[in-house]
């Protein structure tokens, strides 16, 4: 007897996904505050935690990240970061910006390749992270690497062809930093 696949069509994939992340973001919240205790560490982990969560689900529903939700995150933490540390503004603006010419370096292989959001979302994470988006990006990168290595295997070569949103990984990327960093 032959065992059916059930496939979710996407409104019901997004019934699924939405709490799950939910939840997983409330979790990583909780951790932040108990690491951190109450303050302005914690305050900033869970802003950029529900901001990731949230970007992350828009890029895998829609393969985009909106400019709505990702340009008023980068001007909030960096005001915030700004107000809070003066004198770290250069290089809070040289980490923010090396961040996001990192993912502009694919665009000179293949336009295609990376999405002005993925770069965006990396000024984000250059300026919430600081030099921790090192740890942010090296952790996205190789999950990343990963999953399209899986992707590889199963379909073969039209697997290149398959676009993977960048986003999510980039989420948990932030997340692994923002405890480990």
């Amino acid at each position: 007897m032959r065992s059916a696949t059930v496939r979710l069509a996407p409104a019901e994939r997004r019934g699924r996904l939405r709490p799950a992340i939910a939840v997983a973001t409330s979790v990583l919240i909780m951790l932040a505050l108990a690491r951190f205790g109450p303050g302005g560490r914690a305050l900033g982990a869970g802003f950029l935690l529900c901001v990731v969560a949230a970007l992350a689900v828009v890029d895998l529903e829609q393969r985009r990240i909106p400019n709505r939700i990702v340009l008023p995150a980068i001007a909030t933490v960096l005001a915030a970061q700004i107000a809070l540390n003066p004198r770290g503004t250069p290089q809070l603006l040289a980490i923010s910006l090396a961040s996001g010419l990192f993912f502009c370096l694919p665009l000179l292989l293949s336009p295609s390749g990376v999405g002005m959001g993925d770069v965006k979302l990396a000024v984000l994470l250059g300026a919430a992270l600081g030099q921790a988006v090192v740890l942010a990006i090296a952790v996205a990168v190789a999950m990343a690497f990963f999953v399209a290595v899986a992707l590889l295997v199963r379909d073969g070569a039209a697997a290149r062809k398959s676009a993977i949103a960048f986003g999510p990984f980039l989420a948990v990327g932030a997340a692994v930093a923002i405890f480990l960093g």
